[in-house]
């Protein structure tokens, strides 16, 4: 059985949404560090945190993109304002 391009669309999806779920956990708890809120500035020092938050923001933009490009391109498939390509 032959796998379609969605398909695996979808598995790259998914895991670049899980690489940037512990992406976005982890920025978020390094600015939470650095701005002393929920206790996280116990958790992790200063320095520590600041290196952290300022070392994530390219993965966060590298994971962002392709994640938001092939889920707008799978709705719109889902929503039918794509179809699938007819020979001519």
């Amino acid at each position: 059985m032959s796998k379609t391009v969605n398909f695996y669309l979808i598995k790259v999806n998914r895991l670049v949404a899980w690489c940037l779920l512990v992406v976005v956990i982890i920025y978020l708890c390094s600015g939470l560090a650095l701005c002393g809120e929920f206790g996280f500035d116990r958790l992790i020092q200063s320095d520590t945190a600041r290196v952290l938050h300022k070392s994530m923001v390219w993965p966060l933009i590298v994971l962002f993109v392709p994640h938001s490009i092939i889920s707008a391109y799978l709705a719109f498939r889902r929503w039918g304002w794509i179809g699938t390509r007819t020979k001519s």
